[in-house]
């Protein structure tokens, strides 16, 4: 019965928003595009276009009185996976389809209170082995916040998405059906091109249930977050930031379950100049690890070209060295910790996160038609040390490294297609193949991995 109201939910919401892009007038007013974080997005200048407006987009600034209004939206998305090989086993073959669904309402009462509530509700078919909570929740309070404009400063406090830089640690995790929350607050100070942030939150752990997510403090962040954004200086951005962890359940190949101590400093700088765009990032991370040292770094770069032509050509390359532990059962930890990043770190196919890792990722972009975006790309992993395993993007152990000496983990070639079908509506189809390398052939199965997958997400 659960499965047959997600099923009515999830349709209801893709209908309704088929039906309004027939509803709308063609005059109406052009709204911008939908954010990761719909919590980002402002429509409060919609007070004064009422008469613009479609009745489906009507829903974002529904009037309550003076300076007051409430906004609806949600996401849905339906996404099917094809894999051959899972894990690199022969013949470990798996067909599913994710469905997720998310609806929010903003409420904002004058220019100084705002509440913002989203509920989420996802399942899966057809996946292999026990539920995940990373791809099933029955229905759940994902975010819960209260915002307080202070003149000079805002308070936020409640249960809410984060996003930090380039989410290499602190992110929604998007590519997973379920999306990760966080329970504490910050106090945000923010100019045109400045912000800082102190913060405090609890990790919410996710759950299958209807409404069970609840309250934890086994893992727990802290910290503070600077950027500086200059448009008239556009290779002059920076990110200053650090981020203290504490995770009672750590799990390493060093040690698993004992508490970890972590505390991250990191910088990241920025930009774009001429026909390049560039991201460098930089971070060291020390502290305790049960009665152990931790001492980890992760150095990593992004450049891209864009010719000049109506394809859109750009050509891009990533490389990362992300520190794992040296001499395994010492004690000490040296292993990477990505706290929280994004889903996906190196493609759909999320088999090997960002720890232990030396990473050469070239890659195309162009677009054909004003419809149509393709990106190819092919990404080379090494292990960092050899006494330590590869990690899920998760950041728990996927395969121990004690049982080889070597360091290739193997080649990953994708492709990708999107379709901005309009506002709402987008598709996009990817497929990546994974040669295994002699650490996959001499740990795992050896058989090489293949993702096909598609997806089609509405929004409103």
């Amino acid at each position: 019965m659960t499965m047959r109201k997600d099923w009515i939910f999830a349709f209801a919401f893709t209908l309704a928003s088929l039906i309004s892009i027939n509803a709308q007038k063609s005059d109406s007013l052009s709204l911008p595009g939908f954010k990761l974080l719909r919590a980002a997005e402002d429509y409060s200048f919609l007070k004064d276009h009422q008469g613009e407006l479609s009745v489906w987009d009507q829903l974002k600034y529904l009037k309550l009185g003076k300076n007051k209004y409430l906004s609806i939206g949600g996401d849905t998305r339906f996404e099917f996976q094809s894999l051959s090989n899972q894990d690199w086993i022969p013949e470990n073959d798996d067909s599913r389809l994710f469905i997720r669904f998310m609806a929010h309402a903003d409420l904002h009462l004058g220019s100084r209170f705002r509440w913002f509530t989203q509920l989420k509700n996802g399942f899966a078919f057809g996946v292999n082995g026990p539920e995940s909570p990373l791809d099933a929740d029955q229905i759940d309070l994902h975010q819960s916040f209260l915002s307080i404009d202070l003149n000079a400063f805002r308070f936020e406090v409640g249960r809410q998405e984060l996003i930090y830089g380039s989410r290499r640690l602190i992110s929604v995790r998007e590519g997973t059906n379920i999306r990760q929350s966080f329970d504490g607050a910050r106090l945000i100070w923010e100019t045109s091109h400045h912000r800082a942030d102190l913060l405090f939150y609890a990790y919410n752990p996710q759950r299958t249930g209807a409404f069970d997510n609840r309250l934890e403090t086994n893992q727990l962040i802290w910290g503070g977050y600077y950027v500086h954004n200059s448009p008239s200086r556009t290779h002059f951005n920076f990110d200053l930031y650090y981020l203290g962890l504490r995770s009672e359940n750590p799990r390493f190949e060093e040690a698993s379950n004992i508490r970890e101590l972590r505390h991250s400093v990191g910088v990241r700088h920025w930009g774009e100049k001429a026909s390049i765009t560039y991201n460098n990032e930089a971070i060291v991370q020390f502290g305790a690890f049960g009665d152990g040292d931790i001492l980890a770094w992760t150095i990593s770069t992004e450049l891209y070209y864009a010719f000049e032509s109506e394809l859109s050509p750009r050509l891009g390359l990533k490389a990362e060295i992300i520190s794992g532990d040296k001499d395994a059962g010492d004690g000490d930890l040296e292993t990477f910790n990505a706290l929280y990043p994004r889903g996906g770190y190196f493609g759909l196919l999320a088999v090997v996160g960002p720890a232990n890792l030396i990473d050469l990722h070239p890659s195309f972009q162009i677009e054909p038609f004003p419809f149509l975006g393709i990106e190819l790309d092919w990404d080379v992993f090494w292990r960092h040390q050899l006494s330590d395993g590869i990690y899920f993007p998760s950041g728990r152990l996927n395969l121990p490294g004690s049982a080889s000496d070597s360091q290739l983990i193997g080649n990953q070639a994708g492709a990708r297609i999107s379709i901005p079908i309009n506002r709402n509506f987008e598709f996009e189809a990817s497929y990546f193949y994974f040669i295994a390398g002699d650490f996959v052939n001499d740990v795992a199965g050896g058989a090489n991995f293949s993702q096909f997958g598609c997806s089609f997400s509405g929004h409103f």
